[in-house]
């Protein structure tokens, strides 16, 4: 897995950022692949899974989410993607757009489980970012 402070290279690639709320799945992974094979440069994916409050830091957590994220960058690899990875301690708006700015992304990809209640009343992850990402935003929710 190549680590966020490993990309040298910004230029020329299409990079895209990826948030994750939890494991990416196959079928998310696909999706996500599919939606973006039509682009001509070079296409990298970014993905960043934050745990956000110091008790998910402190009880064992972030092994649990570093073990997810990395099942999440090996699907993509799977998929013949070129794919970064990292589990960041920041609140998930902070900790996206920290890796949106450090790889210079172009687009956002938010990845989330289906919660409609906040969807419906436009609380949920995505639609907190739409306010604050002055990027495109594509939302995928896990099936």
């Amino acid at each position: 897995m190549t680590r966020l402070d490993e990309i040298a290279d910004t230029d020329n690639w299409f990079d895209v950022a990826v948030l994750v709320e939890n494991e990416l799945s196959g079928t998310s992974a696909r999706r996500m692949t599919e939606m973006y094979q039509v682009k001509s440069t070079p296409l990298r994916y970014h993905l960043v899974r934050p745990l956000g409050d110091a008790s998910a830091r402190a009880d064992g957590s972030r092994e649990e989410a570093e073990r997810l994220m990395q099942k999440s960058v090996e699907r993509m690899e799977a998929l013949q993607a070129p794919v970064t990875g990292v589990v960041s301690d920041q609140e998930p708006v902070g900790a996206l757009l920290e890796v949106a700015a450090r790889t210079n992304s172009e687009e956002v990809v938010v990845v989330t489980g289906r919660h409609r209640l906040a969807s419906l009343l436009g609380r949920d992850l995505a639609s907190q970012l739409r306010s604050q990402v002055d990027l495109p935003l594509v939302h995928l929710v896990e099936r």
